[in-house]
């Protein structure tokens, strides 16, 4: 039971939502591409993406200097979920924007920039 509350309770956060749902669109992100779809500041991106990690709903993967996440729905409930997500997700105002930023060419990424 406390793991479904910590589960539900990393959700309470709009921009662990807004995270969630850029992740459901590509397989993996960048910190930095989360940052630029975001607007917030690295620091925030991360402690969010901490409590999204320790709630289990991500993972990361290292990539020299850069951290890449991915959802982890291993988990019949969270596969649940997931589907029910991509459902709905795709049509509020806000998250049809973040979409859209995702998809312009990024400024800064890790991709463009010299390690």
């Amino acid at each position: 039971m406390d793991t479904l509350a910590t589960e539900m309770q990393a959700l309470a956060d709009i921009n662990r939502v807004r995270i969630l749902h850029l992740l459901l669109l590509v397989d993996e992100l960048c910190v930095c591409d989360i940052e630029r779809v975001l607007g917030v500041p690295q620091a925030r991106v991360s402690r969010h993406l901490t409590i999204l990690r320790n709630s289990g709903w991500v993972a990361a993967r290292r990539d020299g200097r850069w951290m890449h996440y991915h959802i982890t729905d291993g988990e019949p409930r969270k596969r649940d979920l997931v589907r029910l997500f991509r459902t709905h997700w795709s049509k509020v105002p806000g998250l049809v924007a973040d979409r859209d930023r995702l998809q312009s060419p990024a400024l800064v990424c890790c991709d463009t920039v010299a390690g």
